[in-house]
């Protein structure tokens, strides 16, 4: 091989001659500053040697290794000789070869160089991505926070929106975490007619309690005469002692192996139906023995699956350790891996970044030493939302502060391009003329435009309006039982544990396609009355009832309906739910009271109940109450409150309590309310609601305020949305109704909170108003979600 020296004032100098001496397929070893100008050290590849870079050269070859002449052309020798004092005497003249090293080393060298020029190029694009999008900046620094590695960050964020908002690029991160991140598909998928599977990892990780959890699973399913477990672990002390005890809790047979003779005895005795679960010594992951073990599992006469077990407790360069050891040991590919202790893990990140890096489908999840019901099997969406969690994003050690970054990027600061720059103030100039413009000449500037993507960015009930609108508009809207999941989990993260949270329950007529029905809906409210998320809703026609679950042919009554909704959105919430209904039967309530549900039920004015045991309706018994003003600050979050923002009414309200009463039954105690706006100029009532509760409730004449109106903003909003339902489009009806759901709650949280103003005014605008006037919140809204998508690109 040839090595080729070149010396140029610049390096754009040197590089021309290397292109004009070898060609562009020069592989360049070396470039290096000298004095006077820049020196290349560069070879052809045509000249690498025929024979192995290991073998001697042999005298044949000899002469290929002599020095060639340059084909550089004859005016570039007076470039040369200008800086005659500068070149060592055992340097030969630019544009003449010079021979060099051969064999491995020389190669290596080469491919060492290779490699860190690609490193440093990459590393120089990163950075110049970290200094234009300050958003990349803080969204690298968080997820390295819950564990992810600089890997993983550095090939996702490449792709991350310039122009999103802080919100807006966690949800766009977590979305590009969810789709990436291996699951197991189903339970089912797992568990066919002789599985035969082995667990691997290193000491302490869990395998032998893992085992006894899959087990369980096991013979839950099918029996224990399904189900056969052996152990390899002889070195541990009790190891195979603690399987067996196991394995006669459950009745099933546990074998003892040491060999591959052994188990190939073991598993010819095992019926080809039978399920096989396997569990091993644990060894380290840089013990010689790791390779035996991958041969004893491969020799067994049956094919072994091999899940390995990820402690989520280690760090992560520990588990990319592990992960690499295990997938390169020799043995069968790995079919996925469980992620152990999970309970114990501060952060959750580095275990699925392992999953995500070396594809590894997560089948289950151990969160605690329980046999069997500390094993979970979770979604994509379920397993980063438990690693995305608020709670475990507090302070830590081992990931750069703010201040950190914000040093590293003030090292170097790019040179702003002269066209780029042009093109932002040409774009900041006319895009608010074209989208903001009005009659009067004036417009909004392009940093309130930015501003209002920045809010919607940030609130939780339109980003997720955002994310909904933006797959319907791919044509990927999601299933509602997957789609609901995800928005009760934003609900439960907007929960304040202390307060009980808000759960409005409504039902409205229905026109889908020509066809008439009902729909029913729920979404989460937290305790100050700000909307978190819509929830579970149902849907039915003529032809039958739709629900997240599935259809059916026959549609409930509006009761069990009610019912199932309370149910479901009672389940596992993180705090006290208090539920708001419109009417309902005495039987209804009589059941919810029976459950200590908490439940209020907006009703009418001649709802029958008893007063001091004389029968009366509901108007007649709030009468005697004692009326208390509410606070100007009760209906906080909205601008106008029923509509009434013009009369800007005074509030009153009243609680008492009373009974119902029906034959056969004992008396009911509940509580009563009553809520009155008032004209503070002439005294005149304008409008009046009555409410009956379950015992259960606090007398907070605020909160049952609150609630009351909360019930009758949400109908209005979602009566609203029903256009959305009959736009054309495939979808089924009940995804359909998801999307309408928090679409409406979403315009109907733009037009009313005043923390949304500044963006309520940017969609006004679009429209061609002043004021979003609430009939525009949702054509407003859709064109906030068109100016983002703009600002994006």
């Amino acid at each position: 091989m040839n090595i080729s020296r070149f010396f140029g004032a610049t390096n754009r100098e040197a590089m021309r001659q290397v292109r004009l001496a070898l060609g562009s397929d020069a592989l360049i070893i070396s470039n290096k500053r000298v004095s006077g100008g820049v020196e290349i050290l560069a070879t052809d590849q045509t000249s690498l040697p025929e024979s192995s870079p290991a073998a001697p050269a042999s005298p044949a070859s000899a002469p290929s290794m002599a020095p060639r002449p340059a084909t550089a052309p004859a005016a570039h020798a007076p470039q040369a000789a200008q800086h005659p004092a500068h070149h060592h005497p055992a340097q030969a003249a630019p544009g003449h070869h010079a021979p060099g090293p051969q064999g491995a080393d020389l190669m290596g060298v080469i491919g060492e160089l290779k490699g860190s020029l690609e490193t440093r190029i990459d590393e120089l694009l990163w950075g110049s991505q970290l200094r234009r999008s300050p958003q990349a900046v803080t969204l690298f620094q968080n997820l390295l926070r819950f564990g992810f590695s600089t890997a993983l960050l550095r090939a996702m964020l490449k792709h991350m929106p310039e122009q999103a908002a802080a919100r807006g690029a966690l949800q766009w991160a977590r979305n590009e975490l969810v789709r990436h991140l291996p699951v197991l598909e189903s339970e089912d998928a797992l568990w066919q007619p002789g599985l035969a599977l082995a667990l691997v990892g290193p000491t302490g990780v869990g395998k032998t309690t893992t085992v006894a959890k899959l087990a369980a699973r096991c013979v839950r399913r099918s029996g224990p005469g399904s189900l056969v477990l052996v152990t390899t672990d002889t070195y541990r002390i009790g190891a195979h002692e603690q399987l067996k005890i196991y394995g006669q809790m459950l009745r099933v047979p546990v074998h003892v192996v040491q060999d591959v003779h052994e188990m190939r005895r073991v598993i010819q005795s095992v019926r080809p139906d039978q399920t096989l679960l396997i569990d091993n010594v644990g060894i380290s992951q840089r013990d010689r023995y790791i390779h035996e073990q991958a041969a004893l599992l491969a020799g067994a006469g049956r094919k072994v699956e091999r899940l390995l077990v990820l402690n989520a407790v280690s760090h992560g360069d520990t588990l990319d350790e592990v992960a690499r050891s295990y997938a390169g040991d020799g043995g069968t590919p790995l079919r996925g891996c469980i992620v152990s202790k999970i309970d114990e893990a501060s952060r959750l990140g580095a275990a699925l970044d392992t999953a995500i890096r070396y594809k590894l489908p997560i089948h289950y999840v151990s969160n605690g030493q329980k046999v069997p019901e500390n094993l979970l099997f979770l979604t994509a969406a379920e397993l980063m939302d438990r690693a995305l969690a608020p709670a475990q994003a507090g302070r830590t050690l081992y990931a750069p502060t703010e201040a950190d970054l914000a040093a590293l990027l003030s090292m170097t600061q790019p040179a702003d391009n002269a066209d780029a720059a042009a093109e932002r103030r040409r774009q900041q100039i006319l895009l608010p003329q074209l989208l903001t413009g009005s009659s009067r000449g004036d417009a909004l500037g392009m940093d309130q435009l930015q501003a209002a993507v920045a809010l919607q960015d940030e609130d939780p009930v339109l980003s997720e309006a955002y994310d909904l609108w933006r797959s319907r508009a791919a044509g990927d809207l999601p299933p509602a039982a997957e789609a609901i999941e995800h928005l009760r989990r934003v609900a439960h993260g907007g929960l304040d544990e202390t307060r009980p949270g808000l759960v409005v329950h409504t039902r409205q007529s229905l026109d889908w396609q020509g066809r008439r029905g009902a729909w029913s809906g729920t979404a989460w409210f937290d305790d100050q009355g700000r909307p978190l998320a819509a929830a579970t809703q149902q849907a039915g026609l003529a032809d039958g009832w739709h629900t997240p679950k599935g259809a059916q042919f026959s549609a409930p009554s509006a009761a069990d309906v009610l019912l199932a909704q309370i149910d479901t959105e009672t389940e596992d919430a993180p705090t006290a739910v208090l539920h708001v209904f419109d009417g309902g039967s005495q039987a209804l309530q009589r059941d919810l009271s029976a459950r200590d549900c908490r439940w209020l039920a907006a009703s009418s004015p001649r709802t029958r109940v008893y007063l001091d045991d004389e029968p009366c309706v509901l108007s007649a018994a709030v009468q005697p109450l004692m009326y208390q003003p509410l606070d100007a600050q009760a209906f906080w979050p909205l601008l106008s409150a029923a509509g009434l923002e013009s009369a800007q009414p005074a509030w009153w309200a009243a609680a008492g309590q009373a009974e119902l009463r029906t034959r056969g039954e004992p008396a009911l105690p509940i509580r009563i309310f009553s809520l009155r706006a008032v004209d503070p100029r002439d005294g005149r009532l304008l409008k009046v609601w009555y409410a009956v509760a379950g015992m259960a409730v606090e007398p907070d004449a605020h909160r049952i305020a609150r609630a009351l109106l909360l019930r009758q903003e949400c109908q209005a909003a979602w009566r609203q949305a029903t256009p959305l339902l009959a736009d054309a489009g495939r979808e089924p009806l009940v995804d359909r109704a998801v999307f309408a759901a928090q679409m409406g709650l979403a315009a109907w949280r733009l037009a009313q909170d005043p923390a949304l103003a500044p963006a309520a005014r940017v969609a006004a605008r679009m429209l061609g108003a002043d004021r979003l006037a609430p009939r525009q919140a949702h054509a407003g809204l859709l064109k906030l979600y068109a100016l983002k998508e703009l600002l994006a690109n």
